[in-house]
């Protein structure tokens, strides 16, 4: 039976036996720094919402130097929470962080594989998953950047690619249902990879409506989007609407100018310097922005092939052909030729990197080069009886990505520290003020340059605290005031957030600013004489509400659907 069950799925398993060496060198104890240095810390601040039932997650309390940000109502959660699961399941905070990115390599050459073995033979299908693999960009986002969340996102890419598909194809509700929760994933993982995917994950939808005149599926495709929307309707809907209340204008400027960060043909095509620096204006960057050597030029002989074998697969060759010409239209995003379409789209401007389009631009070619091993696996040479072309260039293929390529998936340094390492002392510190400006509630003037106090200020009268506690998204005390007295908390005002005195709900301001060099809009009120608990949370404005209710409804219906399909639809393919 374990023969059995191995020689089934050997293809699988030879793609995670060769997906190892991407991750090797990170699987042992300690830890190793990257420019987004806060995923431990962050995973840290979401298992101190989750011991406080505050789900969904959306104020974490040591952000913004311990007075606290609403980092998860801007910032995409969903990695966080599945590295909290394996913090639950007895890992260091430092050890979920690496187990989140071997899962990410893991998943997306599986999700890779799946997707393309949906269209085409299982050894292109493995060829195209490895050299998704095996490419440049994608040790950029874990080695240098840290990159998690845009790491993540391209597991979703071939599963709404390969849910798109199936939908089209066979038109079962289980597919509607998976496209929903891919794109819901999607969604809650990096919504700015989910406005740059999104668009080509609608040319390839129409793709294969045409091509196999299926208009009557589009509804499903519509109601599918609609569920998607729903399932990450708790993010999405307050990021949208509540963007006015923190200072994200900083998101846009000085180095996050996208003007800087534009690509020349020589990086994209050319180059294959390794650095772990930073992207600068001009050509210099000191890391890799290619798109990969082999996987584009293994793409397009794959174009040139569905040319020549037209007559013979029109299917396959007019489905890569919108491949090339969207993988096109991404590359020309990424170069300065484009500028004045970046200008013509403000939106864009919150994607900071141009060359954040390359996570497209892989996934793209990664399809492209396993279509042309498609192709290729048909010609049969006379002098290699077992062997065929497709065979014989596809491992060639990776095994040159992996002699160019190879030596980028490691990092520059390794620290061999622990959790209580990373969270005490100097390390501890900066994690507390690291991009202190992002997310910054709008009623703060500046950030803070003093760490929050552990107790609130009194400002008038007398008063004295018995106690006091900070929670994840709260703080509570219970305090005697000898002579009416006024509070400001440790804690900045926002949206939501609503002071009671012994339960009854009182007036807070954020105005007082005494003895700050600037206005930090903080809690502020005033309490009356004698023994009084005080408490300042965090509470859900209708927006919230309305986008926990619309996750729920989506969930309950996209249930349904998987029961649904159980019942009526007998055949799982």
């Amino acid at each position: 039976m374990l023969k059995n069950f191995l020689k089934k799925n050997i293809y699988i398993w030879i793609l995670i036996l060769l997906t190892i060496p991407t991750f090797f060198k990170i699987i042992r104890p300690g830890f190793f720094p990257m420019q987004d240095d806060l995923q431990a810390f962050r995973i840290q601040q979401m298992d101190k919402c989750i011991q406080d039932l505050q789900i969904p997650c959306r104020w974490i309390p040591d952000a913004g130097y311990q007075y606290g940000y609403p980092q998860f109502l801007y910032y995409p959660p969903s990695t966080y929470y599945l590295g909290e699961v394996f913090h639950l399941l007895g890992f260091q905070f430092i050890d979920a962080v690496k187990l989140l990115f071997v899962s990410g390599f893991v998943l997306s050459a599986l999700a890779m594989f799946i997707f393309l073995n949906s269209f085409l033979g299982k050894f292109s299908s493995l060829i195209g998953a490895l050299l998704y693999t095996y490419i440049p960009y994608k040790a950029v986002e874990v080695y240098v950047r840290g990159a998690m969340s845009e790491f993540w996102s391209l597991v979703f890419f071939p599963l709404i690619f390969w849910s798109l598909y199936k939908l089209i194809k066979t038109s079962k509700i289980k597919y509607l249902a998976f496209l929903a929760i891919s794109l819901g994933l999607l969604l809650i993982t990096h919504n700015l990879m989910s406005m740059i995917f999104l668009p080509v994950a609608g040319i390839w939808a129409l793709t294969w409506i045409v091509i196999e005149k299926k208009w009557s599926v589009l509804p499903k495709v519509f109601l599918s989007g609609l569920l998607g929307l729903g399932l990450a309707a708790f993010f999405t809907v307050p990021v949208l609407v509540e963007r006015p209340y923190a200072h994200l204008e900083t998101l846009l400027g000085g180095y996050f100018d996208y003007r800087q960060h534009f690509v020349d043909l020589n990086q994209l095509f050319i180059s294959n310097h390794w650095g772990y620096g930073s992207s600068y204006l001009g050509p210099n960057d000191d890391l890799s922005l290619s798109t990969g050597q082999v996987q584009w030029v293994v793409a397009f002989f794959g174009v040139i092939l569905s040319i020549l074998k037209y007559k013979e697969n029109k299917k396959l060759a007019n489905v890569n052909f919108i491949l090339f010409f969207s993988g096109l239209l991404v590359l020309f995003l990424m170069h300065q030729k484009s500028s004045f379409i970046w200008d013509k789209l403000p939106f864009f401007a919150y994607l900071q990197f141009p060359w954040r389009f390359l996570a497209v631009s892989i996934f793209l070619l990664s399809t492209m080069s396993a279509i042309t091993i498609y192709y290729l696996e048909k010609i049969k040479l006379a002098f290699l009886k077992k062997f065929n072309l497709g065979q014989i260039l596809g491992i060639g293929a990776v095994v040159v990505a992996f002699v160019l390529y190879g030596s980028f998936f490691a990092p520059q340094k390794w620290l061999n520290i622990t959790d209580q390492d990373k969270f005490s002392g100097i390390s501890w510190q900066k994690q507390l003020t690291i991009s202190i400006f992002d997310y910054l509630p709008i009623y703060a003037k500046l950030p803070p340059i003093h760490q929050a106090p552990d107790f609130p200020e009194i400002m008038s009268g007398q008063a004295q605290f018995l106690s006091y506690k900070k929670g994840s998204d709260y703080q509570i005390g219970k305090l005697v005031v000898s002579q009416p007295a006024n509070l400001r908390l440790p804690l900045f005002d926002f949206p939501g957030m609503k002071v009671t005195v012994d339960n009854d709900l009182v007036v807070h301001n954020h105005s007082d600013c005494r003895n700050e060099e600037f206005c930090l809009g903080l809690i502020n009120f005033n309490v009356s004489t004698g023994t009084h608990i005080i408490k300042a949370e965090l509470t859900n404005t209708p927006v919230r509400t309305i986008g926990d209710l619309l996750t729920i409804l989506s969930l309950i219906i996209i249930i349904k659907l998987f029961i649904y399909s159980k019942r009526y639809e007998s055949n799982f393919s």
